[in-house]
Formats: C-alpha cells, sequence, structure tokens
C-alpha cells in the first residue's frame, strides 16, 4: 500500500528498503513490512490532524440537515 500510495513500484520500494533508502521507517513483522501511517503522511505531506468526538457528532448532525449545532 504504501508502494501504491508512494507512486513508486513493489521492486523499487523493496530495493528501496535493502538499501536503507526508502524515504519512511520500515519494521520487518515476520515476511511483512510495516510502515506506520503517521512516517507515510508526512512523507506525502498530510497534515496529521486529531479528531474529537464532538465534532464527528456535530458533523453527522450537520450531514443530517440539523443546522442548529
Amino acid at each position: 500500500m504504501a508502494a501504491e500510495a508512494l507512486n513508486l513500484s513493489p521492486s523499487t520500494v523493496y530495493r528501496q528498503v535493502r538499501n536503507g533508502d526508502f524515504p519512511c521507517r520500515v519494521r520487518r513483522t515476520g515476511r511483512r513490512y510495516v510502515v506506520r501511517l503517521s512516517d507515510l503522511m508526512r512523507e506525502l505531506g498530510i497534515q496529521e490532524v486529531r479528531v474529537r468526538y464532538d465534532d464527528i457528532e456535530a458533523g453527522a448532525r450537520f450531514a443530517g440537515g440539523d443546522i442548529d449545532t
């Protein structure tokens, strides 16, 4: 998934991981490589924003047509 998000082929990613050139920290879990979502988001320039439960509730009420929030 990280390869797809970074628009790289899987073989390129494996080569970068082996050479230590992959832009995100990679952890090996069994036979799989794992990239933390926060590291991938940072590499893609996506700001990590904390969402509060109250905001979700207010958004749901607004989407349902209740504009008196």
